[in-house]
């Protein structure tokens, strides 16, 4: 076997990336009016607040001055803040917001806020986070709030759905880079077809693929592709089981959504870098603070990445630029806010199984050097608030995302074991574009009825998805390349276009009408009561000459019911009841065999919730069906998309994050799920869904170490996530082994290095170097490797 190539020399970036933050905290005058300004904003700054709920404007409050507030959340509960307009301090604003609620801020000696009674200021609580903004130091792995459920901000107990958290502490310390990383903190997900890597595929609850609409960004549908950037994302939100009530078409399985970083009301700036132990690395800024006196504040972020891939060759580049602005007033809030991204990804079809085993190895790839992706992703997106009064607001959505691009793919089909060789071709998509429109208008109201109080969600959307390509270029299949003693550059792209899958188009139009009640009956019971009427019309044609796929033009009726009992302060019982449906949308490249009927599932849940202030768990029961599944397989060569007919899941979920002490964090999740194909061809009924493993679980923890002899502080973590054999195709005709992989970190702060705070911080994910497989692309010739052992080393310097 030839030695490992060597990767080409490399050295501009690398080295620089990690210097340029250290290097520029020795220089005063970087961002000096920034930093001037940033020393009296916390003095004095000026604030926009009306009044309303209390929690929520203490929310509010604390994510414009940046400050870490807690308390118990039962004081917070049914009270009303007081206006907040004009330049006050700190100290200053939470006495007003607070003033005739009976409970004071005190601080503490962390340099965070306590809520406290006014009677009880020097007695101790158990504290419940009531906001952590983005400049605060807090180090939980707990969320107290989310609203992916409901329009409303809703207390973990109160939440009528499973839903997850991964919160900015935990992406930050395990350096998480994209969504396929974000799973290993939640219970339930699995990977499914990437595109070679290149798309966000996530199977949850046994539902899920690239196509199928479940990735958000802050709450509006994305297209198919990476819609994940660790410099521009705040958190991740996930709602598990059907979520067609407030986000439409949507798999039975559940939706991710994806928050992102919004402009701060105080100043501040960051330089990071990081290194790769693959070679290359990225670098980034990231700018915010408020615009004067009027009310606006700004965000700006830039990315630059040139990263060489884990195996034997390839290079993952990025070029990101991502501006936003925001206004507050006393009654009117708005953000507007932009992201680009120049791409050019590397596309690794991974393995080739032959009898249930991979031919060749780990480190060397079956394809060729100018396989990749080149593309350019954008968002753009506005919301709007209006407030007619505390408990009534008007609010209106509009998101526009498009991801054009071009793939390279030199594609293994078959192996003959006689000689050891492989065939390949050429195959690429050179101009795919997928669009996405979206817009909605909701009116919020927190209201007295019946004398039962109620938060009343009412809406209105409207979405658009395009998709096309345009010439698909297939070159004759070619043998002789050996996996085991690998030669490139036999492969050459030949551009034979492919009638069939040429010109393909796809139109989907959704008009749709929602409303959803929390009727909070008496102290300890609520009761949601949701319905959605949905129109849609869809349409796709491909080929030359052009055949037409799906010509639908349906409307349907989605409904919820949720029940929710606190059984006292720390326990609640839920369960629901609820629907999802989701057009089969083709994909480039792909044929259609006999039409496409919508997908439908509808999903049984129950389940025990448990938050005491420090942390948050459940344990979850629930029972999928879904009838008319699409999938994608090789047949005779091509790939071809059709419909199982029904399948069902059912599973148990259980997780446990948050704060163990003063020093230790946790993240615990289990996830057991059963499958089975119901309705299909003979062949496969009774057969398990693929990329779905029985058991999946996860423990990750971090420890803050107590002062050493050096300076700054230390925090050390780490975790381990185990998952359970998958079968790789419909067929069940091969399976994918189960594995355990390790990850590390130690970060090390410096508070004031040259005057400046700044962050050095080691991560090294699979530290046992495992062989294992992630995922199946739905046949033999498409499994993907899970990464070897690597080390990131990261800088960040704040101004």
């Amino acid at each position: 076997m030839p030695p490992r190539q060597a990767r080409r020399p490399r050295f501009p970036l690398a080295p620089l990336t990690l210097a340029i933050p250290l290097a520029l905290a020795a220089v005063p005058a970087l961002l000096g009016a920034g930093a001037a300004q940033a020393a009296g904003q916390e003095q004095l700054q000026r604030y926009a607040i009306p009044a309303g709920p209390l929690a929520e404007r203490l929310n509010q409050f604390a994510a414009q001055a940046g400050i870490y507030l807690a308390g118990d959340a039962a004081l917070t509960a049914g009270r009303q803040s007081q206006p907040l307009e004009g330049s006050h301090t700190v100290e200053q604003a939470l006495a007003i917001l607070l003033g005739g609620s009976g409970l004071q801020a005190v601080p503490t000696r962390a340099g965070h806020y306590e809520v406290q009674p006014l009677a009880e200021s020097g007695g101790s609580m158990a504290l419940d986070a009531i906001s952590v903004s983005e400049a605060a130091e807090d180090s939980s792995y707990r969320a107290a709030e989310s609203a992916i459920g409901d329009k409303f901000e809703t207390p973990f107990l109160e939440q009528t759905q499973t839903a997850y958290s991964v919160n900015r502490q935990v992406l930050d310390d395990f350096a998480v880079s994209d969504l396929e990383e974000t799973i290993k903190f939640v219970p339930g997900i699995t990977i499914g077809n990437s595109f070679g890597g290149t798309q966000d595929s996530l199977v949850k609850r046994g539902f899920g693929n690239g196509s199928d609409g479940g990735v958000l960004r802050d709450g509006i549908r994305t297209s198919e592709g990476r819609n994940y950037n660790s410099v521009t994302t705040e958190r991740v939100e996930v709602l598990k089981g059907p979520a067609s009530l407030l986000y439409g078409m949507q798999e039975p399985g559940g939706v991710i959504n994806v928050v992102s970083k919004k402009p701060t009301y105080h100043w501040r700036s960051t330089l990071g870098g990081q290194l790769s132990s693959e070679g290359g690395g990225s670098g980034y800024f990231d700018v915010s603070g408020p615009l004067g006196e009027s009310g606006f504040a700004f965000r700006l972020i830039g990315q630059h990445k040139d990263e060489d891939y884990w195996r034997n060759y390839g290079v993952n580049r990025d070029k990101l630029v991502a501006p936003s602005l925001a206004f507050e007033s006393e009654a009117f809030s708005a953000n507007l806010s932009y992201e680009y991204s120049d791409y050019t990804s590397v596309l690794d079809r991974g393995a080739f199984f032959y009898n249930g085993h991979a031919v060749g190895d780990r480190d060397h790839r079956l394809d060729e050097h100018w396989t990749r992706i080149d593309g350019q992703r954008q968002y753009a997106s506005l919301a709007m608030e209006y407030r007619f009064s505390e408990t009534s607001r008007l609010r209106f959505n509009y998101g526009w995302n498009e991801n054009a691009y071009s793939d390279y793919q030199a594609d293994p089909n078959a192996y003959d074991p006689a000689t050891g060789e492989l065939r390949r071709r050429f195959r690429s998509n050179p101009d795919v574009e997928r669009t996405r429109n979206y817009a909605s208008l909701d009116w919020l109201n927190e209201l007295e009825l019946g004398g039962l109080r109620h938060e009343l969600s009412l809406g209105a959307d409207h979405e658009r998805h395009d998709e096309s390509n345009s010439f698909f270029y297939q070159g004759p299949n070619v043998w002789g390349f050996d996996p085991d003693a690998p030669h490139y550059g036999d492969l050459k792209q030949v551009e034979v276009v492919n009638p069939s899958n040429s010109q393909q188009r796809s139109r989907v139009r959704m008009l749709s009408a929602y409303v959803k009640d929390n009727i909070h009956i008496g102290e300890r019971w609520i009761l949601s009561l949701g319905l959605r009427h949905q129109r849609f019309r869809q349409r796709d044609w491909a080929g030359i000459p052009t055949q037409i796929g799906t010509n639908l033009n349906k409307s349907k009726n989605l409904p919820f019911v949720g029940l929710v009992y606190k059984l006292d302060d720390e326990f609640s019982l839920y369960a629901n009841y609820s629907e999802s449906y989701k057009p089969n949308v083709i994909a480039s490249g792909t044929l259609v065999e006999s039409g496409s009927d919508p997908e439908e599932g509808r999903q049984y849940e129950i389940g025990l919730r448990y938050d005491n202030g420090w942390l948050s768990g459940l344990v979850a029961l629930f029972d999928i069906r879904k009838e008319n599944i699409q999938t994608t397989e090789t047949i005779n060569g091509e790939q071809v998309t059709r419909a199982v007919g029904e399948a069902r899941s059912r599973g148990l979920e259980a997780s446990l994050n948050g704060q163990l002490g003063e020093r230790w964090n946790l993240v615990a999740n289990y996830a057991y799920t059963d499958t089975e194909v119901l309705e299909d061809t003979p062949a496969n009924e009774g057969n398990e869904l693929l990329n779905v493993a029985h058991n999946v679980a996860g423990l990750f923890l971090s420890y803050d170490l107590p002062q050493s002899v050096l300076p700054g502080a230390f925090r050390l973590g780490g975790g381990a996530r185990y998952v359970g054999s998958r079968e790789g195709d419909m067929a069940n005709s091969f399976e994918l082994s189960g594995y355990t992989t390790y990850d590390a970190f130690v970060t090390w702060t410096l508070p004031n290095l040259i005057g400046k705070k700044t962050e050095l911080q080691l991560n090294v994910d699979n530290l046992t170097d495992k062989e294992y497989f992630i995922s199946s692309g739905g046949t033999s010739n498409r499994v993907s490797w899970g990464a070897a052992r690597t080390a990131t080393l990261s800088a960040t310097v704040d101004f």
